[in-house]
């Protein structure tokens, strides 16, 4: 839909009343810098962007869009892949969450920390490791993601295995609905409770909007638990040319919970596999682990440790080194969840597909779970390669068609996933109860539409 008849000038000036002049705009230069995400889908530029303060400025916002029937699109840092955040054909409105940066309690006493959604990972975690606490799950783009953001997905990262996911970590939501009405999930949906606990007065409601990627409300605010700062880090790096010994060992390292994160960032099947493993505790307990995960490793005759100093320093400058493959370009991204028995193959799967579409630089890597991993494939290219861009595309339909076949369920599915989430589950229940949720909470589908399929 083209909404470029609605009247603009009317909206802007509404939108203007409620945040002040100065954070709405329709300039295009600007209104061009939000028409896409870090990933290869087709810009979509939207029609004005306005950046609220507060929850009540958000519920103004969407009541204005929902007057005019503009949708309407959250934004965060914009560094997911799979145009979440891209504005849909014709335009919109785009919220950009990030003037929402507040930390507003730090509850020591029963160990949460609420924010505002748009504050960026390292300013939440930089003030937490200063009082000796941490996050337990933290994305690799911590310096743009925001918890808004990764929570709508939910996110992985340093932590995939003790933590699992932002998802887990999440006690409540403040959530503003597609008509206006702000909603506080977990024990604060008590109106004389704080947030402590996420279950025991009804449904999940938090559940409800994570990973929905914002096709049923926006998130402002948000309670985490967190943790106390361990007394020491342990990491490790490995190499070997066997694939299926070193699924073996995430797997026995994972279900028996012996570290806090695995990460396999070079994948070349059939010669080369890298990965590094973290252990965070007391001393006692890390030395306990270590000696645990190094006699597992020592039944893999294949693998051979390259030490801890070259891993030390890339954990030390994780948030500044994270992505430095994509000095290559951009990158096409196909990211998905998969059980551990069928990791193998999907890898040599993947590779057969991006090497018959002769894709010139590709990386696969693996971020493993409690009960499996995340698997991913990058493909990079030049934002004026178009030749590029044409075989990444052609081959990332193939790979995400393949990838739900396969059985797995993708990370962050934006726009990008979403014509392959309706093919492959249109006929599920589980699909038809989402569109029914859809339809009562979003009636004029304004709400981040197509985002997800919905």
């Amino acid at each position: 839909m083209d909404y470029g008849q609605r009247d603009f000038s009317a909206i802007h000036q509404r939108l203007a009343d409620i945040v002040g002049p100065q954070y709405v705009t329709d300039k295009p230069f600007v209104l061009r810098a939000y028409s896409r995400d870090f990933g290869t889908m087709p810009p979509s530029a939207p029609n004005l962007v306005v950046r609220p303060k507060t929850t009540e400025e958000v519920s103004r916002i969407v009541k204005v869009a929902n007057e005019f029937r503009v949708p309407i699109v959250p934004r965060g840092g914009g560094s997911a892949q799979e145009a979440g955040s891209t504005p849909p054909p014709g335009g919109g409105i785009t919220i950009e969450m990030l003037r929402m940066n507040e930390i507003i309690d730090i509850d020591e006493m029963n160990g949460t920390v609420t924010c505002q959604s748009g504050i960026t990972y390292v300013s939440l975690m930089n003030t937490l490791e200063k009082r000796g606490w941490k996050l337990g799950i933290a994305p690799s783009g911590a310096m743009a993601g925001t918890p808004g953001a990764h929570i709508s997905r939910p996110g992985v990262g340093w932590g995939n295995i003790k933590y699992i996911s932002s998802g887990d970590q999440t006690l409540g939501l403040t959530m503003v609905l597609p008509n206006g009405d702000v909603v506080r999930t977990g024990s604060a949906a008590n109106p004389h409770s704080d947030v402590f606990f996420r279950y025991g007065l009804g449904s999940d409601l938090t559940g409800l909007f994570i990973g929905a990627e914002g096709a049923f409300g926006i998130m402002t605010e948000c309670t985490l638990r967190i943790f106390p700062f361990p007394e020491r880090f342990y990491l490790e790096v490995y190499k070997t040319a066997d694939l299926d010994s070193a699924v073996s060992l995430f797997r026995d390292l994972a279900i028996n919970n012996l570290v806090c994160y695995i990460s396999v960032p070079v994948i070349k099947p059939g010669e080369l596999v890298i990965f590094h493993y973290n252990v965070e505790g007391d001393e006692e307990d890390v030395d306990y682990r270590i000696a645990k995960i190094q006699g597992m490793i020592a039944r893999h005759r294949d693998m051979e440790c390259l030490g801890t100093e070259g891993v030390r320093k890339f954990w030390d400058y994780r948030w500044f080194l994270t992505g430095e493959e994509f000095k290559d370009g951009i990158a096409g991204a196909v990211n998905y969840f998969l059980p551990f028995d069928k990791l193998v193959n999907a890898t040599w799967e993947m590779k057969q597909i991006m090497d018959r579409h002769q894709i010139k630089t590709y990386v696969q890597q693996m971020f493993p779970e409690p009960h499996g991993s995340e698997h991913v494939s990058l493909m990079f290219h030049h934002p004026d390669d178009m030749a590029e861009r044409a075989k990444v595309w052609d081959a990332m339909q193939e790979m995400m068609d393949r990838a739900l076949e396969l059985g797995g369920s993708p990370y962050s599915k934006g726009r990008q996933w979403a014509p392959y989430l309706q093919k492959h589950m249109q006929d599920t229940g589980y699909w038809r109860l989402q569109k029914a949720i859809k339809d009562l909470l979003d009636p004029n589908y304004i709400m981040n539409p197509g985002v997800i399929g919905l």
